[in-house]
């Protein structure tokens, strides 16, 4: 069923996203409270030591805060995630959650779980439930969050939260990434997903940090390249993609969607390192600059007619979090599109 003939309640998301695309109204926005987490995460790309983020800037104040939201409230924003770090470590989480949630925004939260207890439910009773909750799952035990997250009693604390926000009836689901040091539980965390009756999804795309901290993605994420060749063709074939107009072609984001970092810049996406707009006191102002800098870039030279161009995972986030900047190819985004093509060139050929 093509989109013409859906249901109107199912259009009216796409319908709305092409609108604010087309008008350039930021329908959704992600505001990262803090940079600093209560997990250390191995694979983290955007947790700062206290060190680390003082080379960066200063975290925006409550009042920076709450302005920059009004304004985006003003221009049409809808869709409000609060990310982090963790955003519930935040001292002053409630003072801006409450202020947001009068101005009428759709609230989404990405937490690891911890900190959602009893007391974060009776305050999220009095001052408003949150639309959505994303919950991140690191593993089916605590021994496995112990070594993946460098934290006592991580799954315990996950399983409370759930446990809470289906007694509140808050909407939620559970995301997954999937790293050599967890990679023995997958089975038992969609079993586990499964008994609590929640969604879960899992990736084992794991990136590179643009923006100054430090992970393990090279040694701890898996090359696609090892399983590749256990793909079917049908599988092969749905990882094919259409010819790219511009840098933003499959970007879901791009003239509909700001992320406003911990420290005041105002960019397309957590992934990129630039460009971005320092922003000041008038966020129209900032997010037209924005969108006139991203619609400067380019694709690298070299993908003009690479023969691997249509299984290309490229976009420009990803390759600034790979290579450091949009504009430069990166050899594992690459050695990935070359093992879909010759995987699927092959598949292709048995069938011959």
């Amino acid at each position: 069923m093509n989109n013409c003939e859906q249901p109107f309640e199912q259009k009216f998301p796409y319908i709305i996203g092409e609108y604010a695309k087309e008008n350039k109204i930021p329908i959704s926005a992600t505001i990262e409270l803090t940079p600093f987490c209560n997990f250390s995460c191995l694979m983290c790309y955007v947790r700062l030591t206290k060190e680390q983020a003082e080379q960066q800037g200063e975290l925006l104040t409550k009042e920076r805060i709450l302005s920059i939201a009004q304004q985006a409230k003003d221009m049409g924003t809808l869709y409000l995630t609060l990310t982090g770090g963790e955003p519930l470590a935040r001292p002053d989480f409630w003072e801006i959650y409450s202020e947001l949630n009068k101005m009428g925004f759709l609230i989404s939260i990405m937490s690891n779980g911890s900190l959602i207890d009893d007391d974060t439910m009776k305050k999220f009773d009095e001052y408003g439930m949150p639309y959505y909750v994303k919950l991140t799952l690191y593993g089916a035990s605590n021994d496995t969050y112990k070594k993946v997250c460098k934290i006592e009693k991580g799954f315990t604390k996950i399983e409370n939260a759930v446990t809470l926000l289906k007694r509140f009836k808050v909407p939620f689901n559970l995301s997954a990434t999937i790293v050599r040091e967890n990679a023995d539980d997958l089975v038992e965390m969609y079993k586990i997903a499964k008994e609590w009756g929640v969604p879960l999804q899992h990736t084992v795309s794991v990136v590179k940090s643009a923006r100054g901290a430090t992970n393990s993605a090279e040694t701890s994420r898996f090359a696609f390249e090892e399983f590749v060749d256990s793909l079917t063709r049908e599988q092969l074939e749905k990882n094919k993609l259409p010819k790219k107009d511009s840098a933003f072609s499959w970007c879901a984001s791009y003239g509909k969607s700001f992320w406003l970092t911990w420290n005041g810049h105002l960019q397309l996406c957590s992934f990129m390192n630039g460009p971005y707009v320092k922003i000041g006191t008038d966020l129209n102002a900032a997010w037209l600059e924005l969108n006139e800098m991203l619609n400067s870039l380019k694709e690298p030279k070299e993908c003009e007619n690479c023969e691997y161009s249509e299984f290309c995972q490229r976009c420009p986030g990803l390759l600034c979090s790979e290579s450091g900047s949009a504009e430069k190819i990166s050899e594992s985004v690459c050695n990935t599109a070359k093992a879909l093509y010759e995987a699927y060139k092959n598949k292709r050929e048995e069938l011959t």
